[in-house]
């Protein structure tokens, strides 16, 4: 399993007790509230967020609630994780500090653990998530750091690369589907068009070919058809695709791959109605995918990720 990245551990998530104005009954639910999760008493903690999600004036304070249970949770399988405790001992836990949405560092870490297990369709739907959010403002109020919104993106497009590559029939593999902005309905995940102000630049579109040839496998045809959404819906005036290959075979034959399999990217895109200049280009096996941690990933892992074609945003 692939260790947990520092990023999503070190989060050092802490959210202090609910304050309220005094309003019938609400002070006390609230007050119950925060003395259960001093206390550590999980289950009573839950059912106390039931009571204020269904009382007319405590309504308000749901998800501050639900985000410090969600903290308090995750705290818990930190600790856990970190002593070295098998999954079985905290996935409940997990499962409950992410259901409701409203912790990234919940759904990060749930992506990391995934990821650790090979399940990338999993861990790449999971890093959506936490995309998303990120970026609702009512439920993350601080904005994370550049660092990690852009570790976030990094990590959510390996592991879309990594299942599209996955060999055919494998439960674990295939075309993910990037998940939508809850705010407007457009593709969010790595094609948002910004994540609390950070624009992804370049991304790694999970476009998957036949073996040395330009033509799309069924995964690489869904991808292509998501681009091709995405770049629909944000109406860039200049696209910019660049392919490139792993380190196998001979230089000047990754890079004519490289620049073909780029074009045919393009081609897609104009037969499929868009006008905007696209600018195809390749690299062969000269630009790697940046790797933080490549302890977990086999070779073929490695060189699924260079295999890739990217859409670079100006």
């Amino acid at each position: 399993m692939i260790p947990l990245r520092p990023l999503w551990l070190a989060c050092g998530v802490v959210i202090g007790a609910i304050g309220v104005a005094p309003a019938a009954d609400c002070p006390r639910i609230v007050a119950d509230f925060n003395r259960a999760v001093d206390a550590g008493l999980e289950a009573e903690a839950q059912k106390l967020i039931d009571q204020i999600s269904m009382d007319a004036q405590c309504g308000r304070f749901q998800i501050a609630a639900q985000r410090r249970l969600a903290a308090f949770r995750l705290a818990a399988v930190q600790y856990l994780m970190a002593r070295g405790r098998p999954h079985s001992d905290y996935e409940r836990l997990l499962t409950e500090a992410e259901r409701p949405e409203v912790l990234w560092q919940a759904s990060a870490t749930q992506g990391e653990v995934r990821f650790g297990e090979r399940r990338f369709v999993e861990a790449a739907m999971a890093f959506d998530r936490a995309i998303e959010i990120i970026k609702n403002e009512t439920r993350t109020p601080t904005a994370p750091s550049k660092f990690e919104i852009e570790g976030l993106v990094d990590r959510a497009a390996q592991a879309r690369l990594l299942a599209a590559n996955l060999p055919s029939g494998n439960e674990r593999g295939g075309f993910v589907k990037t998940a939508r902005d809850q705010r407007d309905g457009t593709l969010g995940g790595i094609y948002s068009r910004s994540v609390r102000g950070i624009v992804p630049r370049a991304i790694p579109v999970p476009i998957t070919f036949d073996y040395a040839k330009t033509t799309f496998t069924a995964v690489g045809t869904e991808a292509a058809q998501e681009l091709l959404s995405a770049i629909k819906e944000q109406q860039p005036d200049h696209i910019v695709l660049v392919g490139h290959t792993d380190v196998r075979g001979a230089a000047e034959t990754n890079v004519k791959l490289s620049v073909a399999r780029a074009e045919a990217v393009a081609n897609f895109l104009r037969e499929n109605g868009v006008t905007a200049t696209i600018e195809a280009s390749g690299r062969g096996a000269t630009e790697p995918i940046q790797l933080t941690d490549t302890s977990g990933l086999t070779q073929e892992d490695i060189y699924a990720l260079n295999r890739r074609v990217e859409w670079r945003r100006e």
